[in-house]
């Protein structure tokens, strides 16, 4: 069998990994549910990842699917033999423990990459577990080390990619003081990222319609932590009499979504470049456009928006 194994940790960083007590980790090698680990000296032994992954299926057998040590150990016995034949064990033994944050963070990156590019290729709920460990060749067992389910995943990953665009965004603008070019270099930010992400954020906002309350406020969330920045930029020009004050949370999410639809459109095909519909957006938001002939004009269309804002709150209002 081929030797993947890389990773080793000492008894204590096997507890904080798997949550289990070493009082138990001895009872399972002397169950013989665990093949033993390497023996450096008389008191220090080294575990693996298969040791990991082991407890961590053997709890969820016994915790969550209620199924007795004997019927485990029965199961897992048979396997055991190929685990203790791995050729020069202690090859890639280091010469010190301290590499346990940075091998777990670099597996769970791993599978978070690995998760967005399946979730953006099948869907969410088309994905599976399996799919994801598989990609990787890793088991599920590992898999569950990380994270509590599918869904845990996936609304990690999605705050992944929002951190990667917000700090794209800060490292963009750091040296730029003039507001518009910030606005316009966040904007490209957003549209550089939105291509690379776009199928797993519209997931996202598919998930919102979903009878999920857990989703439903990850989602508000993360749209809040992408939004807020953006918030904070526009206010602060309000104050300084950049622009003229009007509702920052709403031009936030306005100008989110146009740069969103813009995106969108240039997968329609090759009629525009992002520096063209940049342009058109300057011209937007710089010129506005000439909606009113007149003031009745205008008096008669914002009294048409308020009336029938007031019918659709009647509407919804409870019966006494």
């Amino acid at each position: 069998m081929e030797n993947k194994i890389k990773n080793y940790y000492k008894i204590n960083e096997v507890e904080k990994l798997t949550g289990v007590p070493r009082s138990t980790i001895h009872f399972y090698l002397r169950e013989g549910l665990l093949h033993p680990p390497i023996k450096t000296s008389l008191t220090m032994s080294y575990y693996d990842d298969e040791h990991i992954e082991r407890i961590t299926l053997i709890q969820k057998m016994k915790n969550d699917l209620k199924i007795p040590i004997s019927y485990i150990k029965e199961r897992l016995s048979s396997h055991l033999k190929e685990y203790q034949s791995h050729p020069d064990f202690m090859a890639d033994l280091p010469d010190n423990s301290n590499h346990l944050d940075g091998v777990r963070n670099k597996r769970k990156n791993e599978i978070i990459d690995a998760a967005i590019k399946i979730f953006s290729n099948k869907g969410f709920y088309k994905t599976k577990v399996k799919d994801i460990t598989d990609s990787l060749e890793i088991s599920t067992g590992t898999f569950y080390i990380y994270f509590k389910n599918k869904e845990e995943l996936f609304i990690e990953a999605i705050a992944g990619i929002v951190e990667n665009i917000l700090g794209s965004a800060r490292e963009a603008i750091k040296n730029e003081d003039d507001f518009v070019m910030r606005l316009v270099l966040r904007g490209r930010v957003f549209f550089e990222k939105y291509s690379k992400y776009a199928e797993i954020m519209n997931q996202l906002r598919a998930e919102m319609t979903r009878d999920s309350e857990f989703f439903q406020n990850r989602v508000k969330q993360i749209y809040h932590e992408l939004t807020k920045p953006i918030i904070t930029e526009l206010q602060t020009a309000m104050d300084k009499g950049l622009i003229r004050k009007t509702d920052p949370d709403l031009l936030a999410y306005g100008l989110t979504g146009l740069i969103e639809t813009m995106s969108f459109r240039m997968t329609v095909d090759n009629s525009y470049t992002f520096d063209k519909i940049q342009l058109f957006l300057i011209d937007l938001l710089t010129n506005g456009l000439p909606l009113f002939k007149d003031a009745q004009h205008e008096k008669k269309v914002i009294s048409f928006v308020s009336k029938y804002k007031k019918s659709k709150n009647e509407q919804t209002m409870p019966v006494k």
